[in-house]
């Protein structure tokens, strides 16, 4: 059984008076919002936790075992806007992903993003984070390599749970190492929905309070939390209302509904956030997800919505330059040889020093450290390098199929003689490095008078009402100067991925078509469309594979 869908086992069912809890939110949003201004909100008992105080993060130091936090001076908890602040006030967030917002790929991200960046970590299973320690140290290494100040901060750590006292011991585990604890409320698929986690809790607001009302009686950080919008505006700002009444301080919408997932996305619709942003006290910080492909769609998400910051996911995963702010285009598309260069460059140096691999792999090959070396390849840094890979290179995988067939065959597991993980990886940047050179000593870029590329963009005259040219690339219409371009961005720069529709994956053979079974939701003309994996990543995928054409991708994010 899945550690994921054993989550399922403590189902909480729903409870009757589920309007009550809806009218109690209501009541109880505008004396929240009141409080946030204050140091600390009115203690209220919680039948999960002991009445003593939480540290702040400032104030603790955890363990080496992973243990609790030892206090060693008392200060109040920021809250609201004034937390905001401390942090940053961050406009640009990379987004929790399972398996992919990794710290190797945090610190990747935050060099190529403002300084202010909030960053979140992969979602992690309350119950298991709390229990087992081989889970918790695959998963958050606290203090010296995740949530260290020095490097990897501002960062809220993100669980799933639909159990108030799970989740409570998990969180008081990173409490003192991390900015804020998130609660996923937004996972659209199946294996959320078996375990009774994600966006499938949206319908069971009684437990929804009590998770987020627990944390946030009892940490010394503030509680955040993510969720997805509902089938109307109204409603949707109920669900707000009720998320923050329990204690967010944070609150990130997801502008999709929880059926919209894999090539049935969408677009997020930013009306939605709008409306609950405009309803909402403005001491409430919101963030908006959904829709974020090139640069100059942070800009124009948060004039549309009013939010204070903006969450990329899948758009940060094939370019981790998107919020990059330089006019040097050379920074915001970057070539996909060096941006590969310095993401393993930052496993070897970064992550591998802190790994007994060397160690392990000097000793005889025993049972018992057979089974150490196991566990110690499972680090997250490592086990993600595959799929992000696979992103970031995808546009030249899909010319070269022999690379993308040895990057699918490579594993961190091969390490040599030289105890090198990253050998087979390093074999494979080789080749993705001369495929670029070839490619641009037939076809040199074009360079300005400082022998700085010029760009992707191409203006299109006011009076062409089709735009210029062989209709490659795409018409984009920016706002700061107002003007039309023709963005053509060369296939070996980082740049999005445009997931087909529908019927073109089925085309593609990256949906299959199925007669629908037994009573359910249709679609097509009555049947089911199967995605095979290449979802969204807006939310993350907690399954290990997923299928890439040829080759296999761990960890896909949606």
């Amino acid at each position: 059984m899945s550690v994921w869908s054993s989550l399922g086992h403590s189902r909480t069912t729903i409870h009757s008076h589920h309007q009550a809890v809806i009218q109690r939110a209501v009541r109880q949003i505008s004396a929240s919002a009141r409080r946030l201004l204050h140091s600390e909100r009115p203690s209220m008992a919680s039948p999960t936790a002991t009445a003593t105080p939480t540290p702040t993060p400032s104030d603790t130091v955890g363990q080496a075992d992973g243990g609790a936090a030892t206090t060693t001076n008392k200060r109040r908890k920021l809250l609201g806007r004034e937390f905001y602040e401390s942090i940053g006030s961050p406009k640009t967030v990379v987004a929790p992903m399972v398996e992919q917002s990794e710290l190797a790929w945090r610190l990747l991200s935050r060099r190529h993003s403002p300084p202010s960046t909030l960053c979140y970590t992969p979602m992690f299973h309350s119950r298991l984070f709390a229990t087992t320690p081989i889970y918790r140290s695959q998963s958050y290494q606290a203090p010296a390599l995740d949530g260290n100040p020095a490097h990897d901060r501002p960062v809220f750590v993100q669980f799933c749970s639909n159990e108030p006292a799970d989740l409570l011991a998990a969180a008081k585990l990173v409490d003192g190492h991390c900015d804020a604890v998130d609660l996923n409320l937004g996972c659209p698929q199946g294996i959320a929905k078996k375990g009774y986690y994600g966006s499938f809790l949206q319908e069971n607001w009684e437990l929804i309070h009590n998770l987020i009302n627990t944390l946030h009686e009892n940490l010394g950080v503030p509680v955040t939390a993510k969720i997805r919008i509902l089938e109307t505006k109204e409603r949707s700002l109920e669900y707000a209302r009720m998320v923050v009444a329990a204690g967010a301080t944070v609150l990130t919408v997801h502008g999709r509904r929880r059926e919209q997932k894999g090539h049935n996305t969408g677009l997020a619709d930013w009306s939605v956030i709008r409306h609950i942003r405009d309803n909402l006290p403005r001491d409430i910080v919101m963030f908006a997800n959904g829709n974020i492909l090139w640069h100059e769609d942070v800009a124009r998400c948060l004039a549309a919505t009013g939010v204070d910051g903006v969450m990329s996911a899948e758009g940060n995963l094939y370019n981790p330059a998107i919020f990059q702010t330089s006019a040097d285009w050379d920074k915001r598309f970057p070539r996909m040889d060096r941006i590969g260069r310095e993401y393993l460059e930052i496993i070897r140096d970064e992550i591998v020093p802190n790994l007994p691999i060397k160690e392990l792999l000097a000793q005889s090959p025993t049972k018992r450290t057979k089974k150490k070396l196991n566990e110690v390849m499972k680090d997250p840094s490592l086990t993600a390098i595959k799929s992000h890979l696979f992103k970031l290179w995808h546009t030249l995988l899909s010319r070269h199929t022999a690379v993308r067939d040895l990057v699918a065959r490579a594993s961190t597991r091969h390490a040599g003689n030289g105890a090198n993980p990253l050998k087979q990886y390093e074999e494979c940047l080789a080749l993705v490095e001369q495929i670029v050179a070839a490619e641009l000593e037939a076809n040199p870029e074009k360079l300005d008078a400082d022998g700085r590329w010029v760009g992707p963009d191409t203006e299109i005259a006011a009076d062409d009402e089709g735009g210029d040219g062989d209709g490659e690339g795409m018409i984009l219409e920016l706002d700061s100067p107002p003007r039309r371009v023709r963005r053509r961005v060369p296939w070996y720069r980082c740049q999005p991925y445009f997931r087909p529709l529908p019927e073109e994956a089925i085309a593609k053979g990256a949906m299959t078509v199925k007669p629908e079974k037994g009573a359910g939701a249709e679609a097509e003309g009555g049947r089911k469309l199967d995605g095979d994996g290449e979802g969204e990543a807006e939310e993350g995928r907690v399954s290990k594979r997923a299928k890439v054409e040829n080759g296999t991708e761990k960890g896909e994010s949606i």
